[in-house]
């Protein structure tokens, strides 16, 4: 058997200033408009008259530079997705800190425009999470988590969108949700409780009927659960990110304990997989700056060990990542906002785009991992 290491070396592109405080970034997937890259801005202004402001920046990033194509103000951004069904074109949906779904449609001149804006009714003070489920037949579906624990489930479809299943989740803030990849009735949610929970859509009493949580762990994470990332290629694993600085893996076959726990030194607030290499994941640790650690050993096989490890750090990591990403020592950045690019053919790198809250930045990135056998 062939040893390898693996050496990862990250090369900053770009930075831009994104004027208001950033903490989320979306590739388009779809394969004309994957130089895409949504931005989401969220922001509160002090005064004697306090507001929450935000913008969702659209940006082009050929040539490996960002240019912001569109915008659009409004209310404040906490989370946005893409959703790409057939030749329909892409739908972006945000949540917003005046507690609505915001659904904006791609035009064939790359700009967006607005299908309308859903309330979700006593969702506390903001929706903080969202995650599309595409379906192969009907309207695809949305679900979104809130600052009061209640989770909702829209159906949404290029003309605009309604509730279907709305209830009380968690007794502390919704962080997270995410539809599991296989099985379009499964969600699963993570709250400030720090309890992973996983519900069958299909126990809801009516349409506004409460659904039922058939597995739940209260006890594996040591704070609130930040985020969810289902990983579309492998059917039964689930890794989670949580304030207590670890990211976890699970075998949804058995929520009992986590199959793996990595330290990243701070919150993980965003852990995106990567759309091909099913190996590896990006973690966005506020203020630990950005991971990038990759799955090793098999899933599927229970013969083998699963396990993380950290491949590459960027952003506040050390003085070389700080240094390499641009960024000034001082300033109280937090990594919030994180994803993959879609690759194009023959890509010998990986594009990721992240950004800092506070320090109100985005960057754009590559990783590079060279393979020495011994």
């Amino acid at each position: 058997m062939v040893a390898t290491d693996s050496q990862a070396t990250v090369t900053t592109l770009d930075t831009l200033d994104t004027e208001l405080t950033a903490d989320v970034v979306a590739f388009c997937p779809h394969p004309a408009w994957r130089h895409l890259m949504a931005c989401g801005c969220y922001e509160l202004i002090k005064g004697e008259s306090p507001s929450r402001v935000g913008r969702l920046q659209l940006l082009d990033v050929t040539g490996q530079k960002m240019k912001e194509v569109h915008r659009v103000d409004g209310s404040g951004i906490l989370d946005c997705a893409w959703l790409v069904t057939g030749d329909e074109p892409p739908l972006l949906a945000a949540a917003t800190a005046d507690c609505t779904a915001q659904l904006y449609r791609l035009d064939s001149d790359g700009t967006l425009s607005d299908v309308g804006a859903l309330a979700c009714p006593d969702a506390g003070d903001a929706c903080m999470s969202l995650d599309w489920c595409s379906a192969d037949q009907g309207p695809a579906r949305l679900a979104l988590s809130s600052t009061a624990g209640r989770l909702f489930v829209l159906e949404a479809a290029p003309t605009g969108m309604r509730c279907l299943h709305a209830w009380g989740a968690h007794d502390l803030e919704g962080w997270s949700v995410a539809f599991d990849r296989a099985d379009p009735s499964t969600l699963y949610s993570g709250g400030d409780d720090a309890i992973l929970k996983r519900w069958d859509l299909r126990t809801a009493s009516n349409d506004d009927g409460d659904c039922v949580a058939t597995t739940l762990n209260r006890r594996s994470h040591g704070a609130g659960v930040c985020c969810i990332s289902p990983h579309a290629l492998k059917p039964h694993l689930v890794a989670t990110g949580s304030y207590d600085e670890k990211a976890r893996l699970w075998d949804t076959r058995n929520l009992r304990q986590p199959t793996c726990e990595l330290g990243c030194g701070g919150g993980v607030w965003r852990l995106k997989w990567h759309p091909e290499d099913s190996g590896l994941a990006l973690a966005a640790c506020m203020h630990a700056g950005f991971k990038v650690v990759r799955l090793d050993g098999s899933h599927v096989s229970d013969a083998e060990p699963t396990f993380l490890r950290e491949v590459a750090a960027y952003g506040q990591g050390t003085d070389a990542c700080i240094k390499a990403a641009g960024i000034v020592e001082g300033d109280a950045g937090l990594a919030y906002g994180a994803d993959w690019a879609y690759p194009g053919p023959d890509a010998d790198t990986a594009l990721a785009g992240t950004c800092s809250f506070y320090d109100h930045t985005l960057h754009l990135w590559t990783l590079s991992e060279a393979e020495s056998r011994g």
